[in-house]
Protein backbone atom coordinates (compact mmCIF):
# COMPACT_ATOMS: atom_id res chain seq x y z
CA UNK A 1 0.00 0.00 0.00
CA UNK A 2 1.30 3.51 -0.98
CA UNK A 3 2.11 5.79 2.18
CA UNK A 4 -0.55 8.32 0.92
CA UNK A 5 -3.61 5.61 1.08
CA UNK A 6 -2.05 4.17 4.09
CA UNK A 7 -2.47 7.68 5.87
CA UNK A 8 -6.07 8.22 4.71
CA UNK A 9 -7.12 4.94 5.54
CA UNK A 10 -5.49 5.26 9.17
CA UNK A 11 -7.47 8.74 8.99
CA UNK A 12 -10.69 6.95 8.68
CA UNK A 13 -9.61 4.59 11.29
CA UNK A 14 -8.71 7.38 14.12
CA UNK A 15 -11.94 9.00 13.21
CA UNK A 16 -13.85 5.97 13.98
CA UNK A 17 -12.58 4.94 16.61
CA UNK A 18 -13.42 8.99 18.29
CA UNK A 19 -16.66 8.85 16.82
CA UNK A 20 -17.28 5.42 18.24
CA UNK A 21 -16.16 6.07 22.32
CA UNK A 22 -18.49 9.45 21.93
CA UNK A 23 -21.13 7.81 20.77
CA UNK A 24 -20.48 4.95 23.57
CA UNK A 25 -20.03 7.23 26.20
CA UNK A 26 -23.13 9.72 25.36
CA UNK A 27 -24.95 6.45 25.24
CA UNK A 28 -24.25 5.53 28.23
CA UNK A 29 -25.36 8.86 30.23
CA UNK A 30 -28.44 8.53 28.57
CA UNK A 31 -29.32 5.58 29.74
CA UNK A 32 -28.04 6.06 33.21
CA UNK A 33 -29.94 9.44 33.18
CA UNK A 34 -33.07 7.43 32.33
CA UNK A 35 -32.63 4.51 34.54
CA UNK A 36 -31.58 6.84 37.58
CA UNK A 37 -32.99 9.81 36.63
CA UNK A 38 -31.10 13.16 37.71
CA UNK A 39 -32.50 15.94 39.17
CA UNK A 40 -29.81 18.37 38.33
CA UNK A 41 -30.79 18.09 34.83
CA UNK A 42 -33.25 20.50 32.85
CA UNK A 43 -36.08 19.15 30.79
CA UNK A 44 -34.05 20.01 27.76
CA UNK A 45 -31.15 18.26 28.68
CA UNK A 46 -31.94 14.78 27.72
CA UNK A 47 -32.86 16.02 24.04
CA UNK A 48 -29.66 17.75 23.96
CA UNK A 49 -27.62 15.39 24.58
CA UNK A 50 -29.74 12.91 22.62
CA UNK A 51 -29.20 15.04 19.35
CA UNK A 52 -25.45 15.12 20.26
CA UNK A 53 -25.59 10.84 19.88
CA UNK A 54 -27.75 11.37 16.58
CA UNK A 55 -24.54 13.82 15.08
CA UNK A 56 -22.07 11.81 16.60
CA UNK A 57 -23.69 8.25 14.78
CA UNK A 58 -24.21 10.05 11.48
CA UNK A 59 -20.46 11.19 11.60
CA UNK A 60 -19.52 7.85 12.30
CA UNK A 61 -21.73 6.01 9.92
CA UNK A 62 -19.98 8.93 7.06
CA UNK A 63 -16.09 7.58 8.03
CA UNK A 64 -17.49 4.30 7.67
CA UNK A 65 -18.80 4.79 4.47
CA UNK A 66 -15.73 6.99 3.44
CA UNK A 67 -13.28 4.46 4.76
CA UNK A 68 -15.25 1.26 2.60
CA UNK A 69 -15.23 3.36 -0.08
CA UNK A 70 -11.21 4.20 -0.05
CA UNK A 71 -10.49 1.16 0.92
CA UNK A 72 -12.47 -0.82 -2.07
CA UNK A 73 -11.55 1.01 -4.77
CA UNK A 74 -7.87 0.64 -3.90
CA UNK A 75 -5.90 -1.41 -6.31
CA UNK A 76 -3.73 -4.33 -3.88
CA UNK A 77 -2.24 -5.67 -6.81
CA UNK A 78 -0.11 -2.28 -7.08
CA UNK A 79 0.81 -1.98 -4.07
CA UNK A 80 2.62 -5.09 -4.58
Amino acid sequence: MNYKKEQIIETHIQKIVYYSSYADCLSRIITDIIENGNYNLKPSDTPTLTELLNKYINRLHHCIINLKSDWEFYDTKKAQ
